[in-house]
């Protein structure tokens, strides 16, 4: 265990621990929380942060410290499980109360994601050890997070299956209840404090003096009211980097292999939930399609100049090799099913490897065209879709049998590998501790569909925890993806820590912007135990 001397602190100084700190998506919100609380400058310096936040972090991982200490360099850092470390030998009796004690309590066995996994009653201790040092340091303001099941904590069977009976969460809450606390908790979602996570966890606050209060949401769905819409996924890509193309992924890299078909089908949801309609015999195409069909598809591989031809005379996909920007020094390919009325690209643009189907949708282009409504002939449209600016319009008749003018949809969206495909219009999902979002971005040509693909990284599931860009996680990208996954997002800390010292002593309300002060508790449906001292 290791620590950094006690610095000389005044009375002025707040004090805050922040137990499993992780990557310090609780010390950032504190930090940020406490700037208003504790001085006016708003770019504090490393000397004035000193003088005025004595914030202690307390991880077991490493790599956790390393970036706990890369952004809050004049904290006092304790590598070590929490049981492990004295809490009077990080605050003495001889020090100033502790203002705030927070902390995520290792969820892992909690939590639903272990489905029907058996459990050890000794791997949720650390929910007891958090107690521990409720009452040795007995801090003024307690904030703890963790997933919703915490409420169903109860006792483990002889079969090492939880009851989930709530039982001893209750005797949890009565136990920090008993050390002299107002206690409440409530399920919260990050995106509703301005956050572009939809992330739901649980929050429990508890006070010495007052009762604590929630913050009031400052966003929502809709944005109705006093709230502004939520924040969406598409914030926080990167769209500099739109993936590589689905059909040369491998071609080029050499540590990617082609998707498999259960990502495949994701896609293939997602093109029907996110896109025109008519994209469906793409996303058709495209479901039945695997590793092993990409790698076969290589071998067959037509000359762009045949692609008419080889679509009106095979009715299977197959790949066509086309010509790319000047200079590219490489081509791209193609998946192409039997079509009619298919013309080539420009040269000038650069082609990209596509799905297409059969029938009416076979002009599908990302400019404007006109869509023939004169019936249908053998399954399909007996005129084709053409490009206005290149012929007349068809004779328009009373019945308007002709003329409307389309242009087909095609958004990009997220595959999510542990749900349905999400709309970037939205927040992003809950961040875990492994990759689990990935882009795809649709591309409309002449002749069919193209499908950029790439796993989100760091820095995007970073910016959608509330880190601003210039946040250091440290380690490789698996390490840092756990680390951003288990973190608290940054807004929605800041919010609760500015609410709960606010409930606990109005006075400092005089130090936080007033147009970010909670408001009055609204009705919400939570349960709280309040203290009588």
């Amino acid at each position: 265990m290791t620590s950094e001397p006690h610095p000389d602190t005044s009375n002025r100084t707040i004090r805050a621990v922040d137990l499993f700190c992780g990557a310090g998506g609780l010390s950032w919100g504190l930090v940020e929380a406490l700037q208003d609380v504790a001085m006016t400058v708003p770019q504090p310096t490393q000397r004035v942060l000193e003088e005025t936040i004595d914030l202690v972090g307390v991880n077991h991982w490493e790599r956790a410290i390393e970036t706990h200490a890369a952004n809050h360099p004049w904290a006092r850092h304790f590598h070590d499980d929490i049981q492990n470390v004295n809490p009077q030998e990080v605050f003495d009796e001889r020090d100033p109360a502790v203002t705030i004690l927070s902390g995520g309590i290792e969820c892992t066995h909690w939590s639903t994601a272990r489905g029907g996994k058996p459990v050890d009653d000794q791997k949720r201790m650390p929910a007891w050890d958090f107690l521990t040092w409720v009452q040795k340091l007995r801090p003024e303001n307690v904030l703890i997070e963790n997933v919703p099941e915490f409420q169903s904590w109860g006792p483990v069977d002889e079969d090492g299956q939880p009851t989930r009976n709530g039982e001893t969460f209750e005797q949890w809450i009565n136990s920090l209840h008993a050390l002299g606390y107002s206690i409440d908790w409530e399920v919260l979602n990050a995106a509703d404090y301005g956050d572009p996570t939809s992330r739901e966890r649980l929050f429990i606050m508890a006070t010495r003096d007052g009762r604590p209060t929630f913050p009031e949401p400052t966003h929502s769905a809709d944005g109705n009211g006093d709230t502004e819409p939520w924040r969406t996924a598409a914030e926080v890509i990167d769209w500099s980097d739109r993936g590589g193309s689905i059909w040369t992924r491998d071609l080029h890299d050499a540590r990617k292999r082609p998707l498999k078909n259960s990502t495949m089908q994701r896609i293939s949801e997602g093109l029907r939930r996110h896109c025109d309609d008519r994209l469906a015999p793409f996303a058709d195409a495209l479901e039945a399609i695997g590793r092993d069909d990409v790698k076969q598809l290589r071998q067959q591989v037509v000359p762009a100049t045949y692609s008419q031809v080889a679509a009106q005379a095979l009715d299977r996909p197959f790949l066509v090799e086309c010509p790319v920007n000047a200079g590219a020094g490489r081509s791209a390919q193609y998946l192409l099913r039997q079509q009619t009325g298919g013309t080539q690209p420009a040269v000038d643009a650069e082609p990209l490897p596509t799905v297409s189907a059969a029938g009416s949708i076979a002009m599908i282009d990302s400019e404007a065209l006109v869509m023939p409504r004169n019936g249908a002939y053998r399954g399909l449209h007996s005129n084709p879709l053409y490009d206005p600016s290149n012929r007349p319009l068809h004779t328009v008749t009373a019945r308007n049998t002709d003329g409307y003018l389309v242009s087909p949809s095609v958004s990009p969206f997220i595959d999510d590998y542990e749900g349905p495909a999400a709309s970037l219009a939205e927040p992003l999902g809950t961040v875990t501790s492994r990759d689990r979002f990935a882009l795809c971005v649709p591309e409309l040509y002449p002749w069919g569909l193209d499908v950029r693909y790439r796993m989100l990284q760091p820095r995007e599931l970073k910016r959608s925890q509330g880190f601003p860009d210039d946040y250091e996680i440290c380690g490789n990208k698996t390490e840092t993806t756990r680390q951003i996954g288990n973190a608290v997002p940054v807004t929605l800390a800041q919010r609760l820590v500015e609410s709960l010292l606010s409930s606990s002593d109005p006075a400092l309300t005089d130090y936080i912007d007033s147009d970010r002060a909670p408001a009055e508790t609204s009705e919400v449906a939570h349960r709280s135990v309040t203290g009588d001292d």
